[in-house]
């Protein structure tokens, strides 16, 4: 291999690596641009809080002459954003200018309805108000004007179908050029603009690339022709026939239009046009369409052109791609379908052979389950045991204690009353007799230790019958008191006495009271009262 071809072949793979960053960095953008338009009202939001802002100046103004100029910052806001908006405000700016009586007021009055009419596509109209300024010296060194004159010839010369149309229109904007390069301040945004414009009609397209990229580089984020830069830098390059270089230059165009809610503009169907020659049918889709909601929203009549040319092609290339996307859906479908027979095939042949082991299985399987259930059946059966024995131990030893101290006290109130049968009267019988305790205190007594017993069985039963009733309902025990009459009745449900006569005769009750006492705690339930029994002997 000779110097020669290796020199050429270390030439295309810096290019070919330089085009791969280029790329994708390109990609990266263009997510971000995906991003942005889905979230566009954000930034019109935005700019429609500065118009609002600015509007509110307008009612603190104190001439005219201050509202003619909060009136040309409103202008500025509106000219690409909305329109017919922008016309009624260069209007009232014209209004004013001519009742302050003032040349250069009503100068800009004019170039701007002239601004306006250019970009609704009245081209004609737009040179007629242009030709009604009146060439004062500050005129003619007014950059905005000769811009006017350029910018309505360069649409005059796309809307033309002759060539004699094209080329008189093709002589006016480097005229203007011409005269918008001499009249600008040098190395300002005109002049640089204009300059390299006017290399490109010469063919001079790596001069004027050369000078704007390094204007572009050393302008600041928030230069307001920043984007103007770049849509004229994608020109340069689709001119040099680089898509690449324009492509990269279109998206950061539509980048900067975005963020700033422009709604006049060229760069984003530019760019889903190129998108759309480079196959990428959806995102030149969606970009067109973007364009063409926010042309509407701008009301730029004169844009819709530009549009309509390319969106039935896009949008037939479109339907296309989802119509070829459903068919690979279909086939896609149209396999799993396959799949999904060949493998229930599979699986009935598979489950045919392992039947009997199944089957085997599911015998050991219920086998289990009676096994587990009778442990079950036997472990419940065993703590139902023991508990009754220990209920039986704590009730047969508090029964033998009870029957101990009756009997010790019996026998002491019999050697008493002997000894006072021996050795005084009867009246002091009676005395002795009248000073014993009664029956009943022996009852209540009975009854705490009942309770107290009951509760060491049973520690937690207060609080687990409570969670039985309604909160609202729930038993409140005074202090000192272990069971309430009603929680001493389930309790004695919950020993396995659930006879009402049982527990009235335990208790020293009337059958009705205990009766009466049930109702009212099943009244209180949240479960239906007849399984509140059910649920105590379960606590």
């Amino acid at each position: 291999m000779s110097r020669y071809s290796v020199s050429i072949l270390f030439c295309l793979l810096i290019c070919s690596g330089l085009w791969a960053a280029v790329k994708a960095d390109d990609d990266a953008l263009l997510l971000k641009l995906d991003k942005m338009i889905a979230h566009r009202e954000v930034y019109q939001q935005k700019v429609e809080k500065e118009i609002a802002d600015i509007r509110r100046t307008l009612d603190y103004a104190e001439d005219d002459k201050l509202r003619f100029d909060i009136l040309g910052n409103l202008f500025t806001k509106y000219r690409s954003f909305r329109i017919d908006t922008a016309m009624i405000i260069a209007k009232e700016r014209l209004q004013l200018a001519e009742s302050l009586k003032d040349e250069t007021l009503i100068n800009q009055g004019l170039m701007n309805i002239a601004d306006v009419m250019n970009k609704m596509g009245k081209h004609e109209n737009a040179l007629i108000m242009l030709g009604k300024v009146k060439r004062t010296e500050d005129v003619k060194k007014d950059t905005y004007f000769y811009y006017l004159y350029h910018t309505i010839y360069l649409s005059c010369y796309n809307d033309a179908i002759d060539e004699p149309g094209k080329e008189l229109a093709w002589q006016q904007i480097k005229a203007y050029k011409d005269t918008l390069i001499a009249i600008s301040e040098p190395h300002s945004s005109s002049y640089v603009t204009n300059k390299c414009g006017r290399l490109s009609m010469s063919g001079k397209w790596d001069e004027a690339i050369r000078l704007l990229e390094d204007y572009y580089g050393q302008s600041a984020e928030d230069n307001s022709d920043r984007a103007r830069m770049e849509y004229l830098l994608a020109e340069l390059y689709l001119g040099k026939q680089d898509t690449l270089q324009a492509r990269h230059y279109l998206i950061l165009a539509s980048l900067t239009d975005i963020a700033n809610a422009k709604k006049v503009y060229m760069s984003l169907q530019h760019l889903a046009i190129l998108l759309f020659q480079e196959g990428d049918i959806a995102r030149a889709y969606n970009y067109i369409s973007c364009s063409l909601e926010d042309v509407n929203f701008g009301k730029a009549r004169y844009r819709f052109i530009d549009i309509a040319g390319y969106l039935p092609i896009i949008q037939a290339a479109n339907d296309a791609r989802i119509k070829a996307d459903e068919n690979r859906v279909l086939f896609s479908l149209l396999i799993l379908l396959i799949l999904v027979i060949a493998l229930v095939v599979a699986f009935f042949f598979i489950r045919k052979k392992n039947t009997k082991l199944l089957k085997v299985k599911q015998s050991l399987a219920e086998q289990n389950l009676r096994l587990q259930e009778m442990a079950g059946n036997l472990t419940r059966m065993n703590e139902q045991i023991q508990e009754s024995n220990h209920i039986k131990e704590e009730y047969i030893g508090l029964l033998f204690n009870i029957c101990s101290e009756y009997i010790y006290k019996q026998e002491n109130d019999r050697k008493a009353l002997l000894k006072i049968a021996n050795t005084g009267s009867m009246a002091d019988i009676s005395k002795t007799l009248r000073g014993q305790s009664s029956t009943s205190d022996d009852f209540k007594l009975f009854i705490s230790k009942f309770d107290t017993i009951f509760l060491s069985i049973f520690p937690n039963f207060v609080e687990s019958f409570n969670a039985l009733l309604k909160e609202e309902e729930r038993v409140q025990l005074k202090e000192g008191e272990l069971l309430t009459p009603e929680l001493r009745i389930y309790a004695l449900i919950r020993l396995g006495i659930n006879d009402n006569s049982k527990i009235a005769n335990f208790l020293h009750y009337s059958l009705q009271t205990v009766y009466n006492y049930r109702m009212k705690m099943r009244n209180k339930a949240i479960i239906p009262g007849k399984d509140l029994a059910i649920q105590v002997q379960k606590l």
